[in-house]
């Protein structure tokens, strides 16, 4: 598996030219990145499994204001007009409920797998063809219901062999047969022009790309792997990670930093934001996948405590005694982690500290306005 690798440069753009299937385009200021693909071991198991599963959806941290926000549509014309209703609670209860299934049906996540493998499955040879056409003909099952995946398509070459198609050409012809709203034959202009998606990345136009990506290509797409990663990189390198929380891209986001032992820098964004119990989350997930943490089974041991609580969309404001003892157990479990396995010690400690004085000030003012209300 490659490695997630930074060099400086001094050039503005610079371009990594494979294959014309596998062409991939890279630009930074003063830094140039090398994509990490999913060639190596197969992440799919961890990534499914339940456990992982849980802890990514509420990394997520899932904002209704966004994830229900209005955003530009191609195929509505118009904005649609609002209804207000009169309800009763039982009522309210029904419409959250589905506002929450209608929530977790948008942020379902990408998945996350291993690269496709090469296809070279030669089914015969015919030499009595050899020089019969100079064209390669192609044919293709397509009878409906049968799964794209599993789709017979297969091609004889001009010299005569019969053999399964790649899976470039099974793609094509698959659009071609059973087209899919809007993916396109060829690669669109964001991922074939350089300077388009240089652009896109400078303007910080992450989820568009991520999108993007998802209706182009599979999951196993040698060429989607390549874009996320840049884009996850990104993201990583600017400390951007805001731009596609409460978004389907987060998890595989986390997912994918973690797998390739990146995670510092985000978990310095959640100490310094405040969000002191998703750090600890984003160590669980940490231990789930690589197994390293010294304090890994106390971290495991609180996200059965964190789970149940709110999610937490900024630096808390008031605590309650509850509260309290479960941010201590959090910020002990953490700095064990920064002393530990952290690749960033001094600067998560200082913010851990600054955490810590803030929360200080916090529980007196808390506690001072319990104190007055119970004396009122």
């Amino acid at each position: 598996m490659s490695l997630l690798k930074l060099c400086q440069s001094s050039t503005k753009t610079i371009v990594f030219k494979c294959t014309e299937s596998q062409r991939l385009y890279i630009s930074a200021r003063k830094l140039s990145i090398v994509p990490s693909i999913y060639d190596g071991e197969n992440p799919a198991p961890k990534f499914f499994s339940s456990g992982v599963q849980i802890i990514l959806k509420r990394l997520t941290r899932p904002n209704f204001e966004k994830v229900f926000r209005k955003r530009t549509n191609s195929n509505i014309s118009v904005l649609r007009t609002p209804v207000y209703k009169f309800l009763t609670d039982e009522e309210l209860k029904i419409e959250q409920s589905n506002a929450y299934k209608s929530a977790e049906r948008l942020l379902q996540m990408p998945p996350v797998v291993k690269v496709q493998e090469p296809v070279d499955d030669i089914l015969s040879k015919d030499p009595a063809l050899v020089g019969y056409d100079s064209s390669t003909y192609l044919f293709t099952d397509i009878t409906y219901g049968v799964a794209n995946e599993h789709r017979l398509i297969i091609q004889r070459e001009p010299d005569g062999t019969l053999r399964s198609c790649d899976h470039d050409v099974r793609k094509k012809l698959n659009q071609i047969y059973f087209p899919m709203q809007g993916r396109k034959l060829r690669d669109p202009l964001v991922f074939s022009d350089p300077e388009k998606f240089n652009s896109l990345l400078e303007r910080q136009k992450y989820e568009y790309i991520l999108d993007r990506a998802c209706v182009q290509y599979e999951p196993d797409d040698p060429q989607y792997q390549k874009l996320t990663s840049i884009t996850y990189q990104h993201v990583d390198m600017n400390n951007q990670y805001n731009l596609i929380r409460s978004t389907r891209h987060f998890g595989p986001l986390a997912f994918y930093l973690t797998w390739h032992d990146s995670i510092d820098n985000l978990m310095l964004e959640m100490v310094q934001t405040g969000i002191i119990r998703e750090a600890v989350l984003l160590m669980s997930l940490r231990q789930a996948i690589k197994e390293d943490l010294v304090n890994g089974e106390e971290s495991t041991a609180l996200v059965s405590e964190i789970l149940p609580t709110r999610i937490q969309l900024r630096k808390p404001d008031y605590v309650s005694e509850d509260d309290i003892q479960l941010d201590t157990k959090c910020m002990e479990c953490l700095d064990k982690y920064i002393n530990n396995n952290s690749a960033m010690k001094s600067q998560q400690g200082l913010a851990l500290q600054g955490f810590r004085e803030y929360y200080q000030q916090l529980i007196e003012i808390s506690r001072g306005l319990q104190k007055a209300h119970g004396s009122a």
